[in-house]
């Protein structure tokens, strides 16, 4: 029998994350839980199920340890930190797109459903609440990044990348990470395009998993989360009040492409992550 293949597996921790998510559901309902709960522990017995896969299986377990080895080439951190500042902008980035289009279909007075105030106390106390907190640490910060990286940048990516070339790949990689988080689609897809950059630049899966784990850390409620979340200064109906993301959204339009076409050499991205030829 042939070596299951990076596409499989990754597909088969796909697959097992979301029945884990259906199988959430009754339970929630047998305990009365509420939303938050309930969504903390999908988190949980997802990212956990995907974790007994990729390490529960002794072939999986080994590829995904000899490619976390490889360290970031010398001189390599110091672009992981810039990069991590910039993505932040891909989260605004796509508000502004939001508000341009509103603004080209001459509704902007439909923008204010997106500048509702938020309550900063209120958002404190959810953040540093146990839930919260674990939420935010332990899979925001840690599990999450971790897992997702190997199955999205490392499966993944490195199976349609031996099949379609590096591009194809970067596109439905970011594509499928995409529609894995369906609440922040576009943001997410720009993100794995980022996260693939950085891996082929630095040779090594430890590249997008640590900036993955910074950006989280940086876009998150204590940090740069409650800048981001502001309503604009003024009217929601002046364009110029929104200029902080109408600025996200012309730096995007250029660093993005530009950091793909910086990508674009594959010398390091071969030795990315340790699978075999049969993957």
């Amino acid at each position: 029998m042939k070596p299951a293949t990076g596409l499989q597996i990754a597909f088969l921790v796909l697959a097992v994350e979301f029945f884990a998510v259906i199988a959430m559901r009754p339970v929630s309902r047998t305990f009365s839980w509420s939303v938050p709960l309930t969504e903390l522990a999908t988190q949980l017995l997802a990212l956990a199920v995907a974790a007994a896969v990729l390490l529960g299986v002794g072939g999986l377990r080994r590829q995904c340890l000899a490619a976390m080895r490889r360290p970031i080439p010398g001189g390599m951190t110091g672009e992981l930190i810039v990069v991590a500042f910039a993505k932040c902008a891909t989260v605004m980035a796509v508000s502004g797109a939001v508000v341009l289009w509103h603004f080209a279909m001459a509704s902007p007075e439909e923008l204010m459903e997106y500048a509702k105030p938020v309550d900063s106390a209120a958002t404190w106390d959810s953040v540093f609440s146990p839930q919260g907190l674990v939420r935010m640490v332990l899979l925001s910060w840690i599990i999450g990044p971790v897992i997702e990286e190997l199955v999205f940048r490392g499966f993944l990516y490195h199976a349609w990348e031996r099949q379609w070339g590096w591009f194809p790949s970067l596109l439905l990689t970011s594509a499928c990470f995409g529609i894995a988080h369906p609440s922040h689609m576009a943001s997410s897809f720009m993100g794995s395009v980022i996260y693939i950059c950085i891996m082929r630049r630095t040779g090594t899966i430890v590249a997008p998993i640590l900036l993955h784990v910074l950006f989280n850390v940086l876009v998150s409620w204590p940090v740069l989360g409650e800048v981001s979340s502001r309503i604009p200064h003024g009217t929601t109906t002046d364009l110029w009040s929104w200029w902080p993301w109408l600025a996200s959204v012309a730096f995007v339009s250029i660093a993005l492409p530009a950091y793909v076409w910086m990508a674009r050499d594959g010398s390091r991205a071969a030795s990315a992550f340790a699978v075999s030829s049969h993957s």
